[in-house]
């Protein structure tokens, strides 16, 4: 059995923590809300519940309100925290020059191969091609604004000076999963699709897509993290139309330290990217979205030689991502060796026949895993992870995160970038627009 204090689901003691009660916004796929009432999940609702429509989401020039909002009770709320994947993102576009061309274009495609596609290489490419290749329309936070100012405006009587934005994907899995595992420390891994783009000022479109923490009662300390940007290479699919899927993939990772942290900047797609794709290959559905039933049809599988069918790729895949994940698995362990405790959270943590075996594999370790792991969990996490930064700082509106900001110093240094859209509103992640 874990060793846990007591309200060992709050962060930090009696002593010091503020009454408040936050209101936290999912604002990416798996839409949710949650309430945390002095460091407490109180309540947690799913939009697509409340709709009774399957992987609704918020869109800025669709639907943005939440049913949720209007019909659960949502009294004395002190403060709110919108959360999303990050939706960043900017446009590449290829001349036919070089895409209609097969020499050229195979040649453009081993430039783009030879290394990671960091802001510095995208330019260094704009520079080497001035009239075949570009970067246009970069959309900051435009549509992540647009859904949050509708929802604060129209739904809960605030402007946008009285929220906070916090794309801190992956933290706030951690915060998720380790909190409600009542454990003293662990070391929580998160795993998925992909989360936000952690480091935009120099890797720009590389999504986090597996993460490393060690988590105490004080404080959730980042150790390692793969962000990729496999579905921006897909975006080059277009212009290539007769070269293979994912012209551009670069299998030479990029790896550093940054910050005391360690990063790996790759091309390919994570274990939660490849049910995905194996979902939309598979027709599962039209989106890429019923992970579980590839992870389903997996358990039907046989391991037999030249026989192809649905249900022996789905087990090959989840063979091969077992594997993977017990390589994360060692390497977190590294990071702490004497810590016996490992949380499990992000989407592709709903890999329950996956999530047994690690039982075997680890047999001396405890291992929990967050009831909420897909992105609705997010909303907790964003609370959770607010109401911790209120009390640590003894401020209500003094919250602080690891999110790193795009510096704006530095992209003055960056002439080739282009400008950004200047007609839609802008926000900056982390920022409190005004006090309260």
């Amino acid at each position: 059995m874990n060793e846990t204090k007591k309200d060992s689901e709050k962060v930090i003691s009696d002593e010091t923590q503020q009454n408040i009660r936050i209101l936290g916004i999912n604002i990416s796929h798996d839409a949710s809300i949650a309430v945390i009432d002095n460091g407490v999940v109180t309540s947690v609702y799913e939009e697509e519940r409340c709709r009774r429509t399957k992987y609704w989401a918020p869109h800025g020039d669709k639907e943005t309100l939440y049913q949720c909002i209007e019909q659960k009770n949502l009294e004395e709320i002190d403060e709110v925290v919108f959360t999303s994947f990050d939706r960043r993102q900017f446009n590449v576009v290829v001349s036919p020059t070089i895409s209609l061309d097969r020499m050229k274009s195979r040649e453009f495609i081993r430039k783009l191969e030879t290394q990671q596609l960091s802001r510095a290489r995208l330019e260094e490419l704009v520079e080497e091609y001035p009239d075949d290749f570009s970067i246009e329309k970069i959309y900051e936070n435009d549509e992540d604004q647009r859904i949050m100012d509708d929802i604060a405006t129209n739904q809960l009587g605030l402007s946008s000076e009285e929220y906070l934005y916090n794309v801190d994907h992956h933290v706030h899995h951690a915060y998720c999963g380790f909190v409600q595992s009542e454990m003293e420390n662990a070391l929580v891994i998160v795993m998925d699709g992909g989360g936000c783009q952690k480091y935009y000022d120099t890797h720009p479109a590389y999504q986090e897509i597996e993460s490393i923490y060690y988590a105490t009662k004080g404080g959730m300390e980042p150790c390692w993290s793969r962000l990729s940007n496999s579905r921006f290479i897909g975006d080059f699919d277009e212009f290539f139309p007769n070269e293979c899927h994912a012209a551009g993939l670069c299998y030479l990772d990029e790896e550093e330290h940054r910050d005391g942290v360690d990063l790996c900047f790759t091309s390919r797609p994570s274990a939660g990217m490849n049910f995905s794709n194996m979902s939309l290959a598979l027709g599962t559905d039209d989106q890429g979205r019923a992970a579980g039933k590839v992870m389903g049809m997996a358990s039907y599988g046989k391991p037999s030689q030249n026989i192809f069918n649905k249900y022996n790729v789905s087990q090959q895949l989840e063979l091969d991502s077992y594997d993977h994940t017990v390589e994360i698995i060692k390497r977190a362990i590294d990071y702490a060796p004497d810590c016996r405790n490992i949380v499990l959270s992000g989407g592709y943590s709903l890999n329950c026949t996956n999530n047994y075996k690690y039982l075997e594999a680890f047999p001396d370790y405890q291992i929990f895993v967050d009831p909420i792991p897909h992105d609705g969990g997010t909303a907790v996490g964003a609370a959770l992870q607010m109401w911790e930064n209120i009390n640590s700082n003894n401020v209500s509106n003094n919250v602080q995160s690891t999110f790193n900001e795009t510096n704006e110093e530095d992209n003055d240094t960056l002439p080739d970038w282009p400008e950004i859209k200047d007609d839609e509103p802008q926000i900056t992640p982390l920022e409190w627009s005004a006090d309260k």
